[in-house]
């Protein structure tokens, strides 16, 4: 019972250490994909009104209760009036980026956390 117990528990430590390595070599990867994907499904929708693009697009900003981005490519209140859920306004501080940034963070610090939770009790 010991050596199997034992082995769990190395086998469990032997995949949290590169897990938590991981997350603090590559912090900000999953961050900046999550952003990028936006930005082009975002700019997708501005240069052409494609459906499918639209109700991405769409599905983002009511998922993060966000709406739009500040663009310096031109002016974007055309894509917001078309995809924002009703209600939001833009300019209330509700840019999306800003709130994926944020809610990623969030999550990140959450699973470090746990991640060296699970560590320490491992050990």
């Amino acid at each position: 019972l010991y050596p199997q117990g034992f082995f769990c528990f190395a086998l469990a430590f032997c995949g949290l250490i590169p897990a938590a390595c991981w997350r603090y070599t590559h912090s900000t990867e999953v961050e900046d994909s999550m952003m990028d994907v936006y930005d082009l499904v975002y700019e997708e929708v501005r240069r052409n009104a494609s459906s499918v693009r639209r109700h991405e697009l769409i599905a983002i900003h009511e998922a993060f209760l966000c709406c739009g981005k500040h663009s310096p490519f031109g002016d974007t209140a055309n894509v917001e009036r078309k995809t924002c859920p009703s209600g939001q306004v833009r300019d209330a501080g509700q840019d999306c980026l800003q709130e994926i940034q944020g809610f990623l963070k969030k999550h990140m610090d959450f699973a470090s956390t746990l991640l060296g939770i699970t560590i320490g009790f491992t050990v």
